[in-house]
C-alpha cells in the first residue's frame, strides 16, 4: 500500500499501452525504504483457529490500511501551507504522493533552498 500510495505512477503512451509495467521504469519500495526507527509489535499467543491452517491475514489488511498514508502527508503538510499562506494541500490532492509532488504542494519559496 505504501507504494500504491506514494511511488506508483502509471503512465500510457497515445495509444493506450500501459508504460510503466515493471520494475525497470516503476521503482517499488525497498529496504532502504524502510525508516531506521521502524518500531512494530507482533501479538504472541493470537491463534486463529478459523483460518486455512490456522493462518492469519497478510495481505489485504495492510493493503487496506495503508489509506492512512496519504492522509498523514496531508496532515503533516497542513502547516507548510498554512505558513505559505496557499491555504490546503488538500486542493492538489491526488494518488501517487510522490516526494517532487509533495514537495511541490509545499509551495515554499525557492530562495529558501539557496545558499546565501
Amino acid at each position: 500500500g505504501l507504494g500504491y500510495y506514494t511511488l506508483e505512477h502509471l503512465l500510457y503512451s497515445q495509444q493506450g499501452a500501459l508504460l510503466t509495467n515493471r520494475t525497470w521504469n516503476y521503482y517499488p519500495p525497498g529496504p532502504l525504504d524502510i525508516p531506521i526507527d521502524f518500531r512494530i509489535q507482533l501479538r504472541k499467543n493470537a491463534p486463529n483457529p478459523l483460518g486455512v491452517l490456522r493462518s492469519k491475514a497478510t495481505g489485504e489488511p495492510p493493503l487496506c490500511m495503508s489509506v492512512a498514508v496519504p492522509l498523514a502527508v496531508c496532515q503533516a503538510l497542513r502547516l507548510p501551507a498554512s505558513r505559505s499562506g496557499t491555504g490546503s494541500f488538500l486542493q492538489a490532492f491526488s494518488t501517487p504522493l510522490s516526494p517532487e509532488k509533495i514537495f511541490l504542494a509545499c509551495k515554499n519559496d525557492i530562495n529558501l533552498y539557496k545558499y546565501s
